[in-house]
């Protein structure tokens, strides 16, 4: 029941008890639910009404002295009564060894005394934390009860909950006599709460700051006051109105991320003060709570702690009953901190050994056990190496990086031998890869020597050599490589590994190698990462491999159960399915991965995928995703040296940039000279691709034909000549054009198209574009639709652009002018979507033709265009749907299947939109609509 009702009893008792019937009642309940303050609230009642208050407080200390108790009461008596000038007799001594040998003359002294003060005036007699009180003390009080029947005296008690006591006979039979009146205080209600916090603020407290109090204290009063204080302090217009700006010393508080409010100083040791209150075998407990997260169970508590297990789990009913925890944690990481932060230094090093050992000892996981290592530093014990090492894996793989470096950090001092030290610092330069990838080269060349001398060996090893490789460091790669190529099967999954990384990756190393790495197969049981690898080369050597798609599909599938091992392999998934022309699957799954918010990727992970994505983006005419993405890419991993992820990020921005016709920003990208290393690369091949097609574009053909052909001359070379990964041919054969010599550019378009493209929709509506530029105007038409079917099937919009562009070029030179204009818009709209701006200058028309109907002077153009332009802008969104539809060529039964109407609606809307245009057919509408300009349709 709430405090006030158990006042209005307590008023009851004494007003009974002043009456000449003495009267006791006891008032129980948990640590910090406000017993000391009901029993002072009715003292001051009891000293306003006239009565004599005489009050004990009791403590744990104090709980062995005799008579302790007792001689509390008689100095709160001495004080009223200076002198002991107590009608009848004088204060017995307590420290007497005759009266301690004589308890009962001692009791009988007592309410002596006790009786003569009654009857003077009403006496109320309080003892605070009576479970506290010493035997001897509790033996007077006894006798007093038994004898109160007659005094105007009234005794009142407050108890609270013993755990790890049990109470001494007397007491309870004090407490459950049967003339006492028992009340229990539990924790505030909600509405308790609201009245609190209403009569501390003076305003209205809303109902979600009331739950919110109620669910951070559990009702505890000391911890509902500490918030409403610190909601106090931080000032708040009114309680639950929004979110509260930090408060607190030392560390400020922060927003919570439950939606609850903040806590800060003022809360966490209101906390500990419930804590210290307890004793220190509840404060031990806390500590090991907090120590323990979590992993805190009452057997694992009970061994950290040292208590046995049924008081551990009795005190953490306890202390989740008063608020402080919640099962077997602390409701808040920031009390948690609290508690942790007020343990001695050693205190606190010897708990987290203890507790790291019981955990790894009862399986915990090793993130967990790391957790309490990081924060002792180096332990030389056999077991603490192998859980650094692991948990710094997990760590890796789930994105945590700083985490996994701390881990690996710290695992190094713990080495006692080479091997080890070796070992751990090639993870170590694993994961300054993943974090720093532009900083990482030199941890991968300090482990050369190690390799060579035979201390690392194994896939530790090639994945050293695979860092080099990255750097461009090729000779070392090499040396190293050569070195662990030497028939041992330990390493052969991992020469399998690094040689697919190798032929999609760093075709040109290939060759270097003393020995020719082993034949690789990937089977069901390999890894996603070998997985993915095998068929990203296989489409590079073959094309849309049905096999190798379906590979790269089963990785990618793989990467819905969200188990971060197979994270090594998306990128080359994700780049098998663009390289397979299989663009909309690629843009679906590389959504799908950078908006999955489970996901934490590194740095280089990131930067991975956002290269890919840049390249799907690019291929699918999205050209400003494409620059967006790359350079988040390039910034991501560019630094002094070059690697080859960065050089694929720049290859694509300078693609990019130039298909924009922002060829002062392909410049720039170029500007740095490449390492002849970079020639050796797959990303190496796009370099010059794009570098040929800005140089193409900017009027250098000599130097655009050396690119191209040193393209292609590379690819054949080594085996990947493929028309998705870079259509040399076709570059050439453009540039051939521009020369003009229209025979080699034919006979180059000729050798595209005969090669096997089986799958290669985009590639092979490129090749027959280029196949209609060599032929005569009148064969261009058919060849370019075609191409044009081909490229929207593919998704590919900038090529697609280009093809209508070009189509309307030759409907133009026969003079089908009808074709020709809607042809031009719908290239116009196409490429204005692709952010393609220099296309789009390439088709707007000069000079913009005049307005429709318009027959006289120029001025009077003017004013037909002033017309045409308000007519058009007066139409509405359906009309002018329509109108746009209209104007690109379609017929009337295609539009309304566009727009989910039917023909007659169509209908209607175009007699409206000729009226108010003032037009009438679809020649003028087209001529009308060109006019007001393309940007404004």
């Amino acid at each position: 029941m709430e405090r006030a009702k158990i006042l209005e009893q307590l008023d009851d008792l004494l007003i009974q008890s002043a009456r000449g019937s003495g009267a006791i009642a006891a008032v129980s309940g948990s640590t910090a639910m406000g017993k000391t303050t009901v029993l002072n609230a009715l003292a001051e009642r009891a000293v306003a009404a006239g009565s004599t208050v005489l009050s004990v407080v009791s403590s744990p200390h104090e709980r062995d002295v005799p008579y302790g108790g007792l001689a509390q009461l008689f100095h709160s008596i001495d004080a009223r009564f200076p002198g002991a000038a107590v009608p009848g007799a004088a204060l017995p001594d307590t420290a007497d060894p005759t009266a301690q040998d004589d308890p009962s003359a001692m009791a009988r002294q007592t309410h002596r005394i006790i009786a003569e003060l009654a009857a003077e005036r009403h006496v109320l007699i309080t003892v605070d934390d009576i479970q506290h009180t010493d035997a001897a003390t509790l033996g007077c009080l006894s006798y007093l009860a038994q004898h109160l029947t007659q005094l105007p005296l009234a005794l009142v008690f407050t108890h609270g909950v013993s755990v790890d006591e049990q109470p001494p006979r007397i007491l309870h039979d004090l407490l459950y006599r049967a003339s006492v009146r028992r009340s229990y205080l539990g924790p505030l209600s909600r509405d308790g709460i609201r009245e609190l916090a209403e009569r501390c603020t003076a305003s209205l407290a809303a109902d979600r700051f009331v739950a919110e109090v109620h669910a951070l204290s559990g009702g505890n009063p000391l911890l509902v006051q500490a918030l409403i204080e610190e909601h106090r302090l931080r000032a708040a217009p009114e309680p639950g109105a929004g979110p509260l700006p930090p408060e607190g010393e030392g560390q400020a508080a922060k927003p919570s991320t439950d939606g609850l409010l903040p806590t800060g100083h003022v809360f966490h040791q209101a906390v500990i003060a419930c804590l210290h209150r307890l004793g220190p075998r509840a404060v031990r407990l806390a500590r090991c709570v907090a120590l323990l997260e979590g992993a805190a169970t009452p057997l694992l508590m009970s061994r950290l702690s040292g208590i046995d297990t049924g008081l551990v789990e009795r005190y953490l009913r306890l202390l989740t009953g008063i608020g402080v925890l919640d099962g077997a944690k602390f409701r808040r990481a920031g009390v948690q901190q609290a508690v942790l932060g007020e343990i001695p230094h050693d205190e606190a090093a010897d708990l987290r050994h203890r507790a790291a050992r019981l955990l790894y000892d009862s399986g915990a996981s090793p993130q967990t056990v790391a957790g309490h290592l990081l924060d002792i530093g180096p332990l030389r014990e056999d077991w603490v190496l192998p859980v650094l090492r692991e948990a710094a894996r997990h760590a890796l793989a789930d994105g945590d990086v700083q985490l996994g470096i701390r881990c690996l950090e710290l695992a190094r001092e713990c080495c006692t031998e080479e091997a080890q030290r070796v070992s751990v610092k090639a993870q170590y330069a694993s994961a300054q890869w993943q974090l720093r990838p532009a900083d990482s080269a030199q941890h991968f060349l300090a482990l050369k020597n190690p390799i060579l001398a035979g201390t690392l060996k194994g896939g530790e090893a090639l994945r050293v050599a695979d860092g080099m490789l990255f750097h461009l460091d090729f000779d070392d790669a090499v040396e190293a490589i050569d070195h662990l190529n030497d028939g041992n099967e330990d390493a052969a999954t991992a020469l399998h590994c690094t040689r697919l990384l190798m032929a999609s990756e760093f075709p040109g190393v290939l060759d270097r190698l003393s020995r020719p790495l082993p034949p690789t197969a990937a089977s069901a049981t390999s890894t996603s990462e070998l997985r993915a690898r095998h068929a990203l080369a296989l489409i590079l050597e073959r094309g849309a491999d049905e096999y190798a798609i379906a590979l790269a599909e089963q990785v990618l599938q793989g990467s819905q159960s969200r188990s971060p091992w197979n994270l090594k392999g998306l990128p080359a998934a994700l780049l098998a399915l663009c390289y397979a022309d299989r663009l909309g699957a690629a843009a679906e799954w590389y959504e799908r991965l950078v908006t999955d918010e489970a996901r934490h990727y590194a740095p280089i992970w990131r930067a991975m995928l956002d290269t890919v994505g840049a390249l799907i983006s690019l291929r699918r005419g999205r050209l400003g995703d494409a620059v967006r993405q790359a350079e988040a890419a390039h910034e991501r991993v560019s630094g002094p040296r070059w690697n080859v992820s960065g050089a694929m990020a720049l290859a694509i921005l300078v693609e990019a940039h130039t298909a924009m016709g922002d060829h002062q920003a392909a410049a720039r990208y170029l500007a740095p000279e490449p390492p002849p290393e970079l020639f050796l690369t797959r990303a190496g091949l796009h370099y010059l691709y794009a570098r040929g097609r800005h140089h193409l574009a900017t009027g250098n053909t000599y130097m655009a034909l050396y690119d191209f052909m040193g393209c292609g001359a590379l690819m054949r070379r080594w085996n990947i000549d493929t028309p998705s990964l870079a259509a040399w041919r076709l570059g050439e054969a453009e540039t051939w054009l521009r020369l003009g010599d229209r025979e080699r550019a034919a006979r180059l378009v000729e050798k595209q198209l005969s090669t096997p493209e089986a799958g290669l929709t985009r590639s092979r509506g490129m090749a027959l574009h280029g196949l209609a530029l060599v032929q005569a105007t009148t064969k261009q038409p058919p060849i370019l639709q075609d191409a044009f079917r081909l490229l929207e099937s593919s998704g590919a919009r900038y090529e697609a652009a280009a093809v209508l562009a070009d189509l309307s070029r030759a409907y133009q030179r026969l003079g089908e002018k009808a074709k020709a204009r809607p042809t031009a818009q719908r290239a116009w709209r196409l490429a204005k979507s692709c952010h393609a701006e220099s296309m789009c200058q390439a088709l707007l028309p000069s000079p913009m033709p005049r307005s429709v109907g318009t027959r006289e002077s120029a001025s009077s153009s003017r004013g037909g265009d002033r017309e045409v332009r308000g007519g058009f802008g007066g139409l509405s969104k359906s009309e002018r749907r329509v109108a746009m539809l209209a104007s690109q060529g379609y017929a009337n039964r295609e539009i309304a299947d566009r727009l989910f109407i039917t023909v007659s609606t169509v209908e209607q809307h175009l007699t409206r939109v000729y009226r108010k245009m003032g037009i009438r057919n679809r020649e003028q509408l087209l001529e009308g609509v060109q006019a007001v300009s393309f940007e404004t349709v």
